[in-house]
């Protein structure tokens, strides 16, 4: 275990870790205690992912540098930064209560009520971002933390994006967010997000809310993406039939695909759901306030887990398939050429001349016996690594596992093993 990681010490620079509260592609997130002032708080350690690559080191140390300034009710605050044994970390608020993706664990979807409260606090959170000229990119309901006394906070800027800094971090024909919540645009160019992106991530999240179901239904990134671009959602209605029609056409008007025809900012998406709630309590329930949750990676999607899993527990093979690949949310983009350098049933190793972010989608293309097979395979990225030559290494999971027959053709001539984990 190397020296850095929290797992082989409980102390991190001036810090004790007491919980894993949460993990992602870029960070992991834990309950700690200052060791001389007794401070809780919680302390986003970066991955060795971002520590070996200088376009995450430099998005993470970004997330400090815009976030630290901030102070809003309904924003969870950054306290501050630092590194230990080189490794950076960022030391914020602690908030003690489940997020909403926890509580749908147990709740199979919040009240009108509820969901209106946690929403326009949410929302005006996302407005002192837009007027500090910033874009969240990925409100969803894992990010937004409920605290004992119910008050909704907007956590994560991993994926902020200042609209007037000069920064290329954000690089063209990148898509970053969460397929069942980022805007369309953001899966074609991230560069594009707009305030738009994140009414569009409100809407989302709303509708999940109020009905318990992903608007896009689910499947494939694919499939979700291409739904996604054709406005196929069933209305809230239909799966909350005494739901407030003013709420109904606010989902679905902040839902386009074409951002057009979304509200202009959230100001104009929020005015019918603040009407909707006139006269109403403006606290959340007294049920909702004292939901509890297990302790489960904000993160965390046991799809998500389970293909990790079987990803490291599979035989991977050592080949040399010449490939080519574009993001599947930009259908007619550029194909890169690639390599596979080893494959399992559950994914597979890519050698490019680019880079994708962590939790892109692929499309994978291979020619097989002469060209007389063609496969095309959906993949995540699930980490990044610089090789040589100005190429990247992309380790990918796929969205289907692939055939035995179809894995013994493509190793046919290839039979190293690389490893058995």
């Amino acid at each position: 275990m190397p020296a850095h990681s929290p797992r082989s010490r409980r102390r991190f620079g001036d810090y004790e870790l007491l919980d894993k509260i949460g993990q992602g592609g870029m960070s992991t997130v834990y309950k700690a205690r200052h060791v001389n002032t007794g401070e809780i708080a919680a302390v986003k350690i970066a991955s060795r992912a971002v520590i070996n690559d200088v376009h995450l080191s430099r998005r993470f140390e970004l997330e400090h540098n815009l976030a630290y300034s901030l102070s809003h009710p309904n924003l969870v605050k950054v306290l501050g930064n630092g590194k230990a044994d080189q490794v950076p970390y960022l030391v914020m608020e602690y908030i003690d209560g489940p997020s909403l993706a926890q509580i749908l664990k147990i709740h199979a979807r919040l009240s009108e009520h509820d969901t209106l409260s946690i929403i326009l606090r949410t929302a005006s959170a996302v407005t002192y971002l837009h007027q500090k000229q910033i874009i969240h990119r990925d409100i969803k309901p894992a990010n937004i933390i409920l605290n004992s006394q119910g008050n909704a906070k907007l956590a994560d800027l991993g994926l902020i994006k200042n609209l007037e800094s000069l920064s290329r971090l954000t690089r063209s024909n990148i898509g970053l967010g969460t397929i069942q919540f980022a805007s369309p645009e953001q899966f074609d160019d991230a560069r594009a997000a707009d305030p738009r992106s994140d009414i569009y991530s409100l809407a989302a999240t709303m509708y999940v809310l109020l009905t318990g179901f992903p608007p896009f239904g689910r499947g494939s990134m694919l499939h979700i993406l291409n739904r996604k671009l054709q406005n196929q959602f069933e209305a809230p209605t239909s799966r909350v039939p005494g739901l407030s029609p003013a709420i109904d056409a606010a989902i679905r008007s902040g839902l386009q695909a074409d951002r057009q025809k979304r509200p202009a900012t959230v100001a104009e998406f929020i005015k019918p759901l603040a009407e909707a709630q006139k006269g109403r309590p403006t606290s959340i329930s007294r049920a909702m306030a004292a939901a509890g949750a297990p302790k489960l990676d904000p993160s965390d999607s046991s799809a998500e887990k389970s293909g990790s899993k079987e990803r490291r527990n599979g035989v991977r093979f050592a080949v040399e398939v010449e490939a080519k690949c574009r993001a599947v949310a930009n259908a007619g983009g550029q194909h890169w050429p690639a390599w596979i350098v080893d494959v399992s049933s559950h994914g597979l190793c890519l050698r490019m001349p680019r880079r994708f972010e962590v939790g892109s989608g692929l499309e994978v293309y291979f020619a097989l016996q002469g060209d007389t097979i063609t496969s095309t395979q959906l993949a995540q990225v699930r980490w990044v690594k610089a090789a040589e030559s100005k190429s990247w290494l992309l380790g990918c999971q796929f969205v289907k596992p692939i055939p035995d027959d179809l894995l013994n053709t493509i190793v046919a001539d290839f039979m190293e093993h690389t490893n058995v984990t």
